[in-house]
């Protein structure tokens, strides 16, 4: 059996990528957070800004492939832009990419559809429409770290799906809770993108790296979405109210900063190389509505089905 180093637990992209490997391959996952437990998995924690933490996890492990989920791996629609400039991203992936070549291990790094911006869309891989933000420097800056690397491929993506437990609500449960309570919090219209359930980009790389793919790829769903229409099918696939879309005023500047405009990834490239399609939207939906139901969260969680569905009622 090959053996998967998958670091990041404490992303939605590294959790469900552990979760959905650990029936076929031996799983080794590592988490800078809190510790987590993730059925089929071996978890661990490590030192973040620890230098030789690398190394001495690929010698422990020897894995055949590493699958890296720093800070990128988070969908930039979700996550504070000040994390890209705590530490330092960029020689944190260095670390792993030089010990993952130094051990003979296939890298993977999970990067973010946020490099880009508009007015162009349906981003190509070598699209010249970049975003000039610091934090899509830095995202960018780390691609070129890891593309020194022969064995590395790079997943551009904007993920959605269910977060452990030990890391309290996510994104997801947050607007599902808050949709079944009435307080949901307005979101903007304006941003577009194409996101794609963790768990779809779990068996995308896992083909990727069947047929030994490198360089750079756009992994994503086959809709282009803002965020206020993502919440709106999110809510009808589960079966609660659906927020009223709000009033669009006319933009007389094209948006600017991390994340705030067109990131919307064209995925040719990834479809021919694999002879894949993109999964749809609400065929995503339905998927995570029913991981709620089939078993998948307390995979997820580690946890027998009864005890986390009276957690879940409690």
């Amino acid at each position: 059996m090959e053996t998967v180093l998958v670091i990041g637990l404490d992303t939605v992209a590294g959790a469900n990528i552990a979760t959905c490997l650990s029936s076929r391959y031996r799983v080794v996952g590592l988490t800078s957070a809190s510790p987590v437990s993730i059925q089929g998995c071996e978890t661990h924690t490590y030192q973040e800004d620890d230098v030789e933490s690398a190394e001495h996890w690929l010698s422990m492990v020897r894995p055949n492939w590493v699958v890296y989920c720093g800070v990128a791996a988070n969908s930039a629609w979700n996550v504070d832009p000040e994390k890209f400039l705590t530490k330092d991203p960029v020689l944190a992936a260095r670390n792993w990419v030089n010990a993952a070549e130094l051990h003979s291990a296939r890298f993977t790094h999970i990067s973010s559809d946020a490099v880009f911006t508009g007015p162009w869309m349906f981003h190509e891989e070598e699209c010249s429409g970049l975003c000039e933000s610091q934090q899509a420097e830095v995202l960018r800056a780390v691609e070129r770290e890891v593309s020194l690397c022969d064995n590395a491929l790079i997943i551009r993506t904007n993920v959605f799906g269910w977060t452990p437990a030990a890391y309290g609500q996510g994104q997801i449960e947050s607007l599902v809770q808050s949709l079944e309570n009435g307080s949901f919090s307005e979101q903007d219209c304006y941003r577009h993108a194409t996101p794609l359930l963790a768990t779809d980009l779990a068996a995308i790389i896992e083909h990727a790296y069947q047929e030994r793919l490198t360089g750079t790829f756009h992994v994503a769903g086959g809709e282009r979405i803002s965020p206020i229409e993502f919440v709106q099918r999110l809510a009808v696939t589960f079966g609660l109210t659906v927020p009223v879309l709000p009033r669009a005023t006319v933009l007389n500047e094209r948006t600017t900063g991390f994340a705030n405009g067109e990131t919307s990834l064209h995925t040719r490239k990834i479809r021919r190389s694999l002879s894949i399609s993109m999964p749809m939207l609400d065929d995503g939906l339905q998927r995570l509505f029913d991981q709620q139901h089939n078993g998948y969260l307390n995979r997820l969680n580690n946890a027998p089905a009864r005890l986390y569905e009276q957690e879940i009622a409690a």
